[in-house]
């Protein structure tokens, strides 16, 4: 990582120092081949450095001062020093040549060409950023200058060169046509190159306008900036936009470097969340964005040379910036990948670019023009990596909209379940709750009973279907395909004295329920909490309504069931069940072992009649049972039924002997219009047995 931050620093300053073009070295007198193409004349070239500025008179005079300009090696010097050029031209053909004079820096401020005829400097054509576009001879993006050579003839040609900026003059020599068609290649490049840029911030400000993200703000402005940097440096915004307005295009250099470095560090900020991940290189960042900020008007009162080597210097702390940025986010997250990616695709054109410079690597069209190749590919990843994240953010909103929602549909459904009096209606509310949020169309809740599940509610699934939905579901569980296929979510609960289980399903087989995360658990408790809180409140109802020794319904509860039934019943029997003798039992056992005899009764009578009437203890050792839709035919053979039970069932002692107990019944049936009450009904059975009592007990005795 270090190694690729060193190689990023060197080549992003190497880019804005000196740009993408190749270098060159220095001779005499040059022969013009017939097959002329191009011919690189940096290497050709003597200069001679004028810190006098001379006139094209003087300036003859200092012939023997001009040394080669490949061992001077001025590039990149910001002075007030005039540079002339000397070249010297042999056309050794027959014909007159008219070529063209290239020189591939666009930004140079003044560039006289003078001929030397007769011992005379005569000058040809000035242009230069000084001056409006339209007054070039030869109207190209660099500096052009047309060459008429007379035929067997050398002709020397003298340049004169100011700069407010860097200077460096990459000359070259070209034959008209194969300039034309190079030109019309690069034009191509070029054109691909800018229309993508535009593009890019054409879309992404229609994105802007719409998504109202302040990253896409910032990349905007960042990729703007940079665009017009790039047209700045190619010679393309002098000669399309602002050649009438020389005064901003000796000034455009240096604020769109600025600008550029001002926006690329704030779209690094909010698109990589510095404040979260790196908050103190956030705040430095920060510091350094109003630096340039302010910057940005100093190029319109700043002296150019000096605003050049401010903007430069901004441009490498910049890099720097970028390094640290890299190394503090670095593959941590998915924008860190996005823009470690974006830039190093750029770094790589650059240096491609350098490298060829240099000769290292072959000079080609993919090498001259491999940094906008990378700037291009840096541009879309980084595009495609701010899509990427409002993607992410737009679906971690809908989720948090989602869960906003399904939380508050979990607190609506709490408070309708907490008003619920039992655990079937408020199994059902949990399934309404859950069909709600998932969008399920159908379910039920089973609840286990020792070791069977029974339906205890359910939505939307018919009565018939219980016992079949039952075995669909056990299949489904086993791995085995049946009605539930499609997509099923089951939800365990889970209490000390409840288990349950929903079962919910829908017929699609692709549904979403990465909400269910957030909302399960939650559901889960709450839902627990509640059949625990009814649990609670029926043990307390139960423990109110039943007899604390035998379990069961105590005379009150006993009362207020009989009367229920018996409202909607034409015909009953009561009956009214006494232990005899217990009094014995107790002066001979004592009175845990009587305790034991009530219990022992209370479960035989309950044994018998459980299934036909309901059953209590009236008080003491003695017994009720109501027997709804009972005639007294059927009431009494119940009743010998439950004497036998006695006679044949003892209650065993620990010392291994049994008490066999025997009890006496007395009871009442009631007939359609009979208008007897559950009371009188009990003052009735109640004199039956007294006169079983009576009559020795162990015994029956009936009343109607």
């Amino acid at each position: 990582m270090k190694k690729f931050a060193i190689l990023l620093f060197i080549t992003f300053a190497f880019t804005v120092l000196f740009g993408p073009n190749t270098l060159a070295l220095a001779a005499d007198k040059v022969v013009i081949p017939d097959s002329l193409q191009e011919l690189d004349l940096s290497d050709q070239l003597d200069v001679y450095f004028d810190q006098n500025h001379l006139t094209a008179k003087q300036i003859l005079s200092k012939s023997d001062e001009f040394i080669p300009l490949s061992t001077s090696n001025p590039s990149g010097d910001i002075s007030d020093t005039v540079y002339w050029l000397r070249v010297n031209l042999e056309n050794d053909s027959e014909r007159q040549r008219n070529l063209l004079l290239e020189i591939k820096k666009p930004h140079l401020s003044s560039v006289t060409l003078y001929t030397l005829k007769n011992e005379r400097l005569q000058k040809e054509e000035t242009i230069g950023y000084r001056y409006p576009f339209d007054q070039r001879d030869y109207k190209h993006r660099n500096l052009v200058f047309s060459l008429d050579l007379q035929p067997n003839a050398s002709t020397a040609y003298f340049m004169k060169i100011e700069t407010d900026s860097f200077f460096q003059a990459p000359v070259s020599l070209w034959d008209p046509i194969a300039f034309s068609e190079a030109n019309y290649m690069n034009q191509s490049i070029h054109g691909i190159f800018y229309g993508i840029m535009l593009a890019m911030i054409l879309y992404n400000t229609f994105l802007f306008l719409s998504l109202k993200e302040k990253s896409y703000l910032y990349y905007i402005l960042f990729v703007s900036g940079f665009t017009m940097m790039q047209a700045v440096w190619d010679g393309f915004a002098f000669q399309f936009i602002w050649g009438d307005f020389p005064w901003w295009a000796l000034r455009s250099n240096s604020f769109f470097i600025i600008w550029t470095s001002l926006f690329a560090l704030l779209f690094a900020k909010h698109f990589l969340q510095l404040r979260e991940h790196a908050p103190r290189l956030h705040r430095v960042v920060t510091i350094f964005n109003q630096v340039c900020a302010i910057s940005l008007v100093l190029p319109f009162f700043v002296n150019i040379g000096t605003m050049t080597m401010i903007s430069t210097g901004m441009a490498t702390i910049f890099v720097l910036f970028l390094i640290a940025i890299a190394w503090t986010v670095r593959w941590k997250t998915r924008e860190a990948r996005f823009y470690l990616t974006a830039w190093s695709l750029l770094f790589i054109g650059v240096l491609l670019n350098i490298l060829a410079a240099y000769q290292l690597v072959p000079l080609t069209d993919l090498t001259l023009f491999a940094p906008k190749f990378g700037a291009v590919v840096e541009v879309l990843v980084l595009s495609l990596g701010l899509a990427d994240r409002i993607k992410r953010m737009r679906k971690e909103k809908e989720y948090e909209t989602k869960k906003y929602y399904v939380h508050t549909l979990l607190q609506n459904a709490v408070k309708q379940m907490a008003d619920m009096d039992d655990l079937a209606s408020l199994s059902k509310q949990g399934l309404h709750c859950l069909m709600d949020v998932t969008h399920f169309e159908k379910g039920f809740y089973l609840s286990k009973d020792e070791e069977r599940w029974n339906v205890l509610s359910k939505v939307d699934v018919p009565e018939e279907m219980e016992d079949f939905l039952l075995e669909q579901y056990d299949s489904w569980k086993n791995g085995k395909n049946g009605i539930l296929d499609g997509s099923t979510f089951t939800v365990p609960i889970s209490s000390s004295t409840h288990s349950g289980q929903f079962v919910i399903w829908s017929t699609q087989e692709e549904v979403d329920l990465s909400i269910m995360e957030s909302f399960l658990p939650a559901f889960i408790d709450q839902f627990t909490t509640l059949v625990v809180q009814k649990e609670d409140v029926e043990m307390l109802r139960k423990s109110a309504m039943h007899d604390h020794l035998t379990k069961l319904l105590n005379r009150k509860y006993f009362l207020k069931k009989a009367n229920e039934i018996y409202e909607e019943s034409d015909s009953a029997s009561l009956l009214l069940i006494d232990i005899d003798h217990f009094k014995r039992i107790n002066d001979t056992y004592g009175h845990l072992i009587g305790d034991r005899a009530i219990v022992f009764a209370a479960d035989l009578i309950k044994r018998v009649f459980k299934k036909f009437g309901v059953v209590g203890r009236f008080g003491g050792e003695e017994f009720i049972v109501f027997l709804d839709k009972t005639g007294e035919s059927q009431a009494l053979d119940w009743a010998n039924h439950l004497l036998e039970a006695f006679r044949e069932e003892g209650l065993l002692l620990e010392d291994g002997r049994s008490i066999y107990l025997t009890v006496s019944i007395g009871f009442c049936s009631s007939q359609a219009f009979s208008y007897l009450t559950v009371d009188e009904m009990i003052q009735l059975a109640d004199e039956q047995l007294y006169h079983a009592k009576r009559n020795g007990r162990d015994q029956v005795a009936a009343g109607s």
